[in-house]
């Protein structure tokens, strides 16, 4: 169990910062002109297509490292009406007291939660003992072969379908990062799931963010994800992180996968949303 101090949330908020600003960054390079990132009170807000939705088109890290103002914040929301959006704010609990204030006189209101878990690496085993169970991990050129193939069958299938333009872009997006490390899963040499590490500098040191990951439909249940996660856990302690952190909704499966796998509940976020302007 990580203790989340407010040094500590503000690092994994840094490390989420960066990742959604790493997602837009390279989704821009990889042709869309108008994908672009806006800072705010600390935090980043992220534009690209209305297609895409909340995924790459929301806040996060607000108010963790300042005051939010309310002309700031009236921006925003034109700006996100523009493209026929309303706002999507994840707040951490750790965020300056005053942006809750602020936000409930603006009208936003909770429409969802989300929790980070967060574990230390101390105890990883090496990347030499995490095999086993019959899924074999792939990393490297192997990896990068066959993961937006993988990425986009392992979500095709889910209780929230997002469009398969969305899952196209994001495995392209993992796919072009260059802080991103890519792996596969297999089982009797076929492929099984996916998933992706990012690795940040904040101010506590390196945080790797463990993200992007789907099992192929007729391999779940199978140990997929678990191997997945061992492997991953074993590269950001071989990359020096301090901690390792997972996004997930409550109480779904990738949650239970977490747990298990040793991270610890360190805060529950609410999305705060605005309704669309005019």
């Amino acid at each position: 169990m990580v203790l989340t101090s407010p040094s500590v949330a503000a690092a994994i908020e840094a490390a989420e910062a960066h990742h959604l600003r790493q997602q837009v960054e390279t989704w821009r390079a990889l042709g869309a002109a108008d994908a672009h990132v806006v800072e705010i009170a600390g935090g980043v807000a992220a534009f690209t297509e209305r297609l895409f939705g909340r995924k790459l088109n929301h806040v996060t890290g607000l108010g963790m490292r300042g005051p939010l103002e309310a002309d700031a914040l009236a921006t925003l929301e034109a700006a996100y009406a523009a493209r026929g959006l309303g706002v999507e704010i994840d707040l951490c609990p750790h965020a300056v007291p005053g942006v809750l204030g602020l936000l409930g006189r603006r009208g936003y209101a909770v429409n969802a939660f989300s929790n980070t878990y967060a574990r230390t690496l101390d105890d990883v085993p090496d990347r030499a003992v995490v095999e086993g169970g019959g899924v074999d991990v792939l990393q490297g050129a192997e990896a990068d072969e066959l993961f937006v193939e993988a990425s986009v069958a392992g979500f095709s299938v889910q209780a929230d379908t997002r469009p398969r333009e969305l899952l196209e872009a994001l495995a392209r997006i993992a796919l072009a990062r260059d802080d991103t490390a890519l792996f596969v899963a297999r089982i009797d040499g076929r492929v099984a799931g996916s998933a992706g590490l990012s690795i940040a500098e904040t101010p506590l040191g390196r945080v790797g963010e463990l993200y992007i990951a789907s099992t192929l439909p007729e391999c779940r249940a199978r140990g997929v994800q678990a191997a997945l996660l061992r492997a991953r856990l074993a590269v950001a302690k071989a990359a020096g992180c301090a901690l390792a952190v997972v996004m997930a909704r409550p109480a779904n499966t990738s949650a239970r996968n977490t747990e298990r796998a040793g991270f610890g509940l360190a805060f529950t976020k609410a999305t705060f949303a605005s309704r669309i302007a005019g």
